[in-house]
Parts: C-alpha cells; sequence; structure tokens
C-alpha cells in the first residue's frame, strides 16, 4: 500500500490534487513498470503546478511536477510553461549546479491531460519559510548570492527576442513588451473578466515611446521567477548558502532589468535585499531606465493582477489598480519633463 498525502484544497481552487492511480502510472511510465513506491507527499509552497516528492524503493527521492488542466489556464503561453523550463535547461548551464536534474517529461496527455516532469530532489529549505528565523546578517550573505546569481543568468546572450516557446521571436524589444501587454489585457479582460482600461494606457505609452524601449538591442536570459519562494537554502557553519534554484519555467530572452526579480526587488525591499546590488550591480538611472522601468512595473502587476484573481486575492486585485495608476501618472510626469 502506498503512502499517500495530499493538501485538502477548496472545490474552486486553482490547483487541484491528482488521483492516487495516475500518479502511480506516471511514475510507471518515468521508471518502469515493476518500481516500488513507498511514498508520495504532496508539498506546498507553489502556486501553479502540484509538486510531489516520491520516495521510491531503491532510488533517492523525486520530485514529481504536475501542470494545472488545460481548461484552468488563461492562455497558451500558460500551457507550454513546463516545455519552455524543458527547453531552456541548457540556456541556464552556468548555474547548472543549483538546477534540478530533469529526469523525465511527459507532454503527450495519454496518461493525464496535464503535462508532468520528474526531476532529482534538491535539499534545503525554502528560503521564504525560513525568512524571519536568519539574521539580517544572514540574509544579506543571501542576497549577495541571489545578486551573483541573476548577474550570471543575466551574462547569457540570446539570438532574439521571446520566449523559447511557444511564441515567434520579436526583432525589437518594444514589439516584444506591447505585444505581452496586449496579452495581458486579453487574458484579463477576456479570461478574468476584469477591468484592464489602465493597461490600455501603459500600452499607448509604451507604443508612443518605443525608442526608449528599443535602446535594449541585446536579448539576455531571464529566469522569470527567481525569488525567495523558488530558492533553497542549506544552513552551514560559514553561513546560509543557496543551495537550488527551481522552477525555471519562465525563461525568456529580454531586458535583464524586466525581470520577475527586480520588479520584486522594487516592490517589496525585504530587510537585508539592498546587498542584493552589491554583487548584481547598479542600473544607469537616467530618463530612458526610468521610462522603461516604469513600463516593467505596470506590465508585472497586471500580470499579478491575474494570478491573484484566480487565487481570490481580491484586495491585491484592488490595489493593483491604485498602483498602476500612480506609476502611469509618474510616467506622464517624466514624459512633460523631457
Amino acid at each position: 500500500m502506498v503512502a499517500y498525502t495530499s493538501i485538502e484544497r477548496a472545490a474552486n481552487a486553482f490547483q487541484q490534487p491528482i488521483a492516487l492511480e495516475q500518479i502511480i502510472a506516471m511514475c510507471q511510465r518515468a521508471f518502469g513498470d515493476k518500481c516500488t513506491i513507498i511514498a508520495i507527499d504532496e508539498l506546498g509552497g507553489g502556486g501553479f503546478n502540484n509538486i510531489y516528492r516520491v520516495e521510491l524503493a531503491e532510488m533517492q527521492p523525486v520530485i514529481l511536477r504536475v501542470a494545472p488542466e488545460a481548461s484552468k489556464l488563461a492562455n497558451a503561453r500558460e500551457a507550454t510553461l513546463m516545455q519552455r523550463e524543458y527547453l531552456g535547461q541548457g540556456f541556464l548551464a552556468p548555474i547548472a549546479p543549483l538546477l534540478p536534474t530533469i529526469l523525465m517529461a511527459d507532454f503527450t496527455r495519454q496518461l493525464i491531460d496535464r503535462h508532468y516532469m520528474f526531476q532529482s530532489y534538491m535539499e534545503g529549505e525554502q528560503w521564504q519559510q525560513i525568512y524571519n528565523t536568519l539574521t539580517n546578517d544572514e540574509n544579506r550573505q543571501l542576497w549577495r548570492q541571489l545578486g551573483e546569481i541573476t548577474r550570471t543568468i543575466h551574462a547569457v546572450v540570446g539570438p532574439a527576442f521571446g520566449t523559447l516557446y511557444p511564441d515567434p521571436p520579436y526583432n525589437t524589444w518594444s514589439q516584444m513588451i506591447i505585444g505581452d501587454l496586449t496579452e495581458t489585457i486579453h487574458d484579463l479582460e477576456e479570461h478574468a473578466r476584469l477591468d484592464a482600461s489602465d493597461l490600455r494606457t501603459v500600452r499607448a505609452i509604451a507604443d508612443a515611446k518605443r525608442a526608449y524601449l528599443d535602446e535594449i538591442s541585446q536579448p539576455r536570459l531571464r529566469h522569470g521567477d527567481l525569488w525567495t519562494v523558488n530558492i533553497l537554502v542549506k544552513r552551514e557553519e560559514a553561513g546560509p548558502r543557496i543551495s537550488a534554484v527551481l522552477d525555471s519555467d519562465g525563461v525568456s530572452w529580454g531586458d535583464p532589468l524586466a525581470d520577475w526579480t527586480i520588479f520584486l526587488m522594487q516592490l517589496h525591499k525585504p530587510a537585508g535585499s539592498e546587498a542584493f546590488w552589491e554583487t548584481y550591480g547598479q542600473p544607469e538611472q537616467n530618463t530612458g531606465w526610468r521610462i522603461r522601468n516604469l513600463i516593467y512595473y505596470c506590465h508585472h502587476l497586471g500580470s499579478a493582477r491575474l494570478e491573484c484573481w484566480r487565487n481570490h486575492i481580491d484586495k491585491a486585485v484592488q490595489n493593483s489598480y491604485r498602483d498602476i495608476q500612480q506609476a502611469i501618472t509618474e510616467l506622464r510626469t517624466i514624459i512633460i519633463e523631457k
């Protein structure tokens, strides 16, 4: 008998558990019909994929990640996130020791109408969960390490702007940003039935100020979700050490300063996080940077609005309207001054 634990969720929750019989079938496809499953435990901490720790006889534990059902997704890009991670592994080679190894991926939808992959189990504690138990100096050590890791990722140069899959590449950075804003507006209005008129204003400003966006001419690798929730830490005598970087399904080519990490650095400013810039380096904050940064900020808030709506975080949805309107006001002020 397999010991199986899953997280109880509301019937309308975005994430829903997978039946034990389906997980057994996935394990048998990955490791053979004769594999012996000892225990399956669903892990919390993520808001998109279901994540399970699977213990098998005569093997190291493995992680099973299962994407949401296609009917719950807002667009084709969300439906291919796992494929993007599979394709992006090779571009993340400079931080390979920090990445879980992909043991098997199945995008056929034959066993279950969801994509899934097995990965090696990475040891460590989730930084977000232990953040308040660490001293300020310990967190500063980790922020400096994150700055180095982020800089290493951003140093990888790509062939064109865009996602690795399935979208076609963009010739210019402005085309990608305007395209992303257009997609977010569509998802908010058609999928979530939310007002996106503020993002339409941002898109119009981005279109009018394409020249500032196109000052970015070299596509660089972006992780897309590099934050404390996706970082594992080991506590050692010399101090805490980042031991793993997880969930690399948001990789894309673009302006490094439009990466999710940089957005959250500005939005939250956790204690000790100023140490990030000591190793990453400070950007040149000229007029072009200010305009681009505010457009990126609005774009990320629009994406977060959709995610918060999906997870029934109504206050955050409402706050996004206030924050984007403030950014629009600042954008208009900069443009007038220029």
